[in-house]
């Protein structure tokens, strides 16, 4: 706990109105922030209002072709993102199946093995996984490949941070206990 204030809880009468000075700086600060904020609010507003002079602008055969484009379009499924893989073993096989859920789920957004590897390295971070990471964006940004296709990044990711004998680690797990 804190000492008790010796000087008294009362400001001493020559520091009132330098404290009166600051209250209305403060003041006077809050006021033209909250003008500057209804002068922001009001463009927007502004800006978000119709324009009538482009009302009508498209042909009947644009607004058809518009209408039939909103029609065609898809609405994918809602996917959970991937958790960030840090490369420890027990959350290897969750990290590859939330990929393999997440990518194939939304085939259109990933339409070559480059844009699924890529996705699939922006989950990678830190811990022991970094470096391996590193290495194959620095190759890629070499022009080479360091994986044959998304099967191969997958296989390889597994290979390195996976449980390469699942039977064994449950059977040493279950001795332990």
């Amino acid at each position: 706990m804190g000492e008790p204030c010796t000087s008294g809880s009362t400001a001493e009468p020559n520091h009132i109105p330098m404290l009166e000075e600051r209250v209305n700086t403060l003041f006077n600060q809050v006021i033209l922030l909250i003008s500057h904020f209804h002068e922001s609010a009001n463009k927007s507003v502004e800006m978000a209002m119709p324009d009538n002079e482009v009302d009508g602008f498209l042909s009947p055969k644009e607004e058809r072709e518009q209408d039939e484009a909103e029609k065609g379009k898809v609405h994918l499924p809602k996917f959970v993102l991937p958790q960030p893989f840090d490369g420890t073993m027990k959350e290897t096989k969750s990290f590859v199946s939330s990929l393999m859920l997440y990518i194939y789920g939304r085939k259109a957004e990933f339409p070559s093995n480059e844009s699924k590897i890529m996705f699939a390295l922006s989950y990678i971070q830190g811990g022991k996984v970094q470096y391996w990471k590193n290495e194959a964006i620095n190759l890629i940004a070499a022009g080479q490949e360091p994986f044959k296709d998304f099967k191969d990044f997958i296989t390889q990711l597994e290979a390195q941070f996976g449980d390469l004998s699942p039977k064994a680690t449950t059977i040493r797990k279950l001795r332990t206990l």
